[in-house]
């Protein structure tokens, strides 16, 4: 009885392994047929954008071809040489080698151009770049019954592709012929220009396939016959696969055609030109793009093989041979061995669930073990940091290797392309100074990097290593502008330790590297410039990975100061902003040092003042209590120096022109009012009055239009007649009168100005208001 319990708890125990074979099976099958569709959907999707651009260049050539071959064809010796019939011939004649010469320009201007012909049909002679060639000694003639189809059919432009530039006798290269019939307008051609272009040019234009595989590309004309073929893959009949596709357009399933040709099954992706017609086929061997699904496969049947012989290892196999196996492993993972059978055998059943929370216990103390190493780990990774970094600065690729290996499973330490490296060297001091040089070096140069994080670290990725003679500061940006952003970044960092440390820099800036690796070369650069520099005055940021070279000549931007001193007479805001922004980072972009930046800006701040002076010498009100020299003085870095001239330079002088523009204006509209109300009775214009005015007469005319609202003309026809209403009600003069005495030559003159502006005659006037 015992037995047969047995042996039915075994065969249940390997019908069990056996089941677990159905999901093993199941979930393989789904995983490989799902994994072969992303394949063959990958393969269309980069097949498909590989064609895209091949055949955007292609189409591109053909009509850069076409265009210049049209405008080869306008020239006026193309025409004349075109209208010449049998007589005279061509080569007595000159401009035959100016066309001559016109395709050899043509030839060489287009690299992928084989070569170009001028076919005469009057004189049956060809025109190369090299010679005239009749007929029957011009080798190349296979395209001339397609010239005199597309003639028969009045075709004003046509493709050849492919074409053979040889003869039956000796094949040439293949190339693709493009054919212009001259005239434009023709019943029969005269003339026609032949264009030929390499066809290798279109397989150099493939770089690579998908999945970096032995592919091909295979571009067929519009009849299907091959133009070129591209690739490792070679066909020796590919005209067989223009025939399989037939000609049809893309498929618009998300998978390539699967096909079965001379040198295996390949994914084949087809797209047609629609300019040209020309078919693109992509081959991709089949075995090459799926290679990690066979690999699937195989771990499948391998799986299935596995439990397959340990479901037949439990059925023939003894069970408590098995718990006893079981059993040792167990006592091995408690700390316990069997010497030769002489330990005390513990019942396995009676202490499995306390054997098994013994190993959960020792698996614990494991992980908390892990947990101490882990911890130990964190403390020492700044000292591993500054190591890896400093091995980085130095060269010393070998060093880097761990923490490389460490960090690929962790976020990017620098996660952009570019790096550049600053290196920071304290200026030398007195002793009454806040830091002193050598006793309180380090302590300075700690400050500058812990000033450089906080500063920097919102825009770049940046790290800083620290010595004893200076503070290394490695920057991690993006490409754009990096050249322009380390040096802002730089005159930045300067400014900022000037300010808060009291106590000046000299900042060297290295060449901007592409590699991380490549970081000791900016580091070396920027070392290399802070020696060159040590004579010289310090506080300044310096450029290195230069060669020696004479001092840069910057001018004086005076264009800038131009545009900025009319923005400022004019009270234009916006463009003086515009205009004095620009006069910096022209300034800064030029890679000036500072002190002829400062040079530059004191001059710029001398001509603003002598602007103003132009108004008012004493500029007191203007500015009060303030000394611009003194304060420009106090200035060291171009940021600043930029905003503190737009705040307390340039928006007080455009407020004090333009008060002075108003008081100005009312002091000639009342000038200008007081010589109308003197001359009314005399001969007055505007021209007259702006002569009196000192002003031109547009600008006099523009004043009266924006203060008084009328005409110059307008105010003093009103105010003649309002002396004309007055005289009218206050004297018995007449009207002719009246007329002279206001300044009008005769009494119709004034009727009618008077008519118009009060819509009755002075005689009604003065009979409407006495009555």
């Amino acid at each position: 009885m015992k037995l047969v319990r047995k042996l039915v708890r075994q065969r249940s125990l390997a019908l069990l392994l056996l089941l677990s074979i159905v999901p093993v099976l199941g979930f393989g099958t789904f995983s490989y047929s799902m994994s072969l569709r992303l394949i063959e959907a990958e393969v269309k999707r980069t097949s498909e954008v590989a064609i895209a651009q091949m055949k955007e260049q292609v189409d591109q050539l053909l009509r850069q071809t076409e265009e210049v071959t049209g405008q080869l064809s306008l020239q006026a010796g193309m025409l004349q040489l075109v209208k010449i019939q049998e007589t005279p011939l061509l080569g007595t004649l000159q401009a035959a080698n100016d066309i001559r010469r016109d395709l050899s320009n043509f030839s060489t201007s287009i690299h992928a151009v084989d070569s170009v012909y001028l076919y005469h049909r009057k004189q049956q002679l060809v025109l190369t770049s090299n010679a005239l060639l009749d007929m029957e000694s011009f080798s190349d003639t296979s395209w001339l019954p397609a010239l005199q189809h597309a003639a028969a059919e009045r075709k004003s432009k046509l493709w050849i592709t492919p074409r053979d530039t040889g003869s039956e006798a000796a094949p040439g290269s293949q190339v693709l012929t493009y054919m212009l019939p001259l005239p434009y307008f023709y019943d029969e051609p005269e003339a026609a220009l032949i264009v030929n272009v390499k066809a290798g040019v279109i397989a150099d234009m493939i770089r690579s396939f998908p999945f970096d595989s032995r592919g091909g590309l295979l571009v067929f004309s519009p009849a299907g016959q091959t133009i070129v073929q591209a690739g490792q893959l070679r066909l020796g009949e590919p005209d067989n696969i223009g025939a399989m596709l037939g000609g049809k357009a893309a498929a618009a399933d998300s998978r390539p055609v699967k096909l079965d040709t001379e040198a295996g099954a390949m994914y084949v992706t087809t797209e047609r030109s629609e300019a040209y017609g020309f078919l693109y086929a992509m081959l991709i061997p089949v075995d090459a793009a799926s290679r990690n699904a066979q690999l699937l496969k195989l771990w499948m049947v391998v799986a299935t093989v596995v439990l397959s012989l340990l479901s037949v290892f439990v059925a023939y196999f003894n069970v408590r041979q098995f718990q006893a196996g079981l059993r040792r492993i167990f006592l091995t993972l408690r700390g316990k061995e069997e010497a030769g059978g002489e330990t005390e055998q513990e019942p396995f059943d009676a202490d499995y669930a306390g054997g098994f929370a013994r190993i959960e216990n020792r698996i614990a103390a494991l992980l908390k073990e892990m947990g101490e190493v882990r911890s130990q780990w964190k403390s020492q990774l700044p000292v591993l940091r500054d190591h890896f970094l400093l091995s980085a600065l130095l060269g010393n690729h070998a060093g880097m290797d761990p923490w490389l290996r460490h960090k690929t499973a962790e976020p990017a330490l620098f996660p952009d392309p570019v790096f550049c490296v600053l290196v920071a060297e304290m200026d030398a001091t007195g002793e009454s100074a806040r830091f002193r040089s050598g006793e309180d070096a380090w302590l300075f140069l700690f400050a500058v990097g812990n000033i450089s994080q906080e500063l920097l670290r919102d825009k770049f990725a940046t790290e800083t290593v620290l010595s004893r003679q200076h503070v290394a500061i490695i920057l991690n940006m993006p490409e754009t502008e990096a050249d322009r952003e380390t040096v802002r970044a730089a005159e930045k960092l300067r400014y900022a330790v000037s300010s808060y440390l009291k106590q000046t820099v000299t900042i060297a800036v290295g060449r901007i590297v592409g590699d991380f690796r490549e970081l000791s070369v900016s580091y070396q650069d920027a070392l290399h410039a802070l020696q060159e520099h040590w004579p010289k005055a310090g506080n300044e940021v310096i450029r290195g990975g230069q060669a020696p070279k004479a001092p840069m000549f910057v001018p004086y931007p005076a264009e800038c100061e131009a545009a900025l001193l009319a923005a400022i007479r004019e009270g234009d805001r916006p463009q003086a902003a515009q205009e004095l922004e620009t006069f910096f980072d022209g300034l800064n972009g030029s890679r000036l040092p500072f002190a002829l930046i400062k040079t530059y800006a004191m001059q710029l701040l001398v001509s603003i003042i002598r602007l103003l002076q132009e108004y008012d010498p004493d500029l007191a009100l203007t500015f009060p209590g303030r000394s611009l020299y003194a304060e420009f003085a106090q200035l060291n870095a171009s940021p600043p120096m930029c905003s503190w001239f737009g705040e307390t330079v340039v928006e007080p002088g455009i407020n004090f022109l333009n008060g002075l523009k108003r008081l100005r204006m009312e002091t000639i509209m009342d000038r200008t009012k007081k010589l109308i109300e003197e001359r009314y009775r005399q001969d007055l214009s505007l021209q007259l009055a702006a002569e009196q005015l000192g002003i031109s007469p547009s600008y006099l005319s523009e004043l009266i239009k924006q203060h008084w609202g009328e005409t110059f003309i307008q105010y003093v026809t009103r105010y003649r007649v309002d002396k004309a209403k007055s005289l009218l009600l206050k004297t018995e003069l007449n009207i002719a009168d009246i007329a002279s005495e206001i300044g009008y030559g005769n009494a119709t003159h004034l009727i009618r100005v008077f008519k118009k502006s009060e819509g009755v005659t002075p005689g009604e006037y003065r009979q409407q208001n006495r009555s």
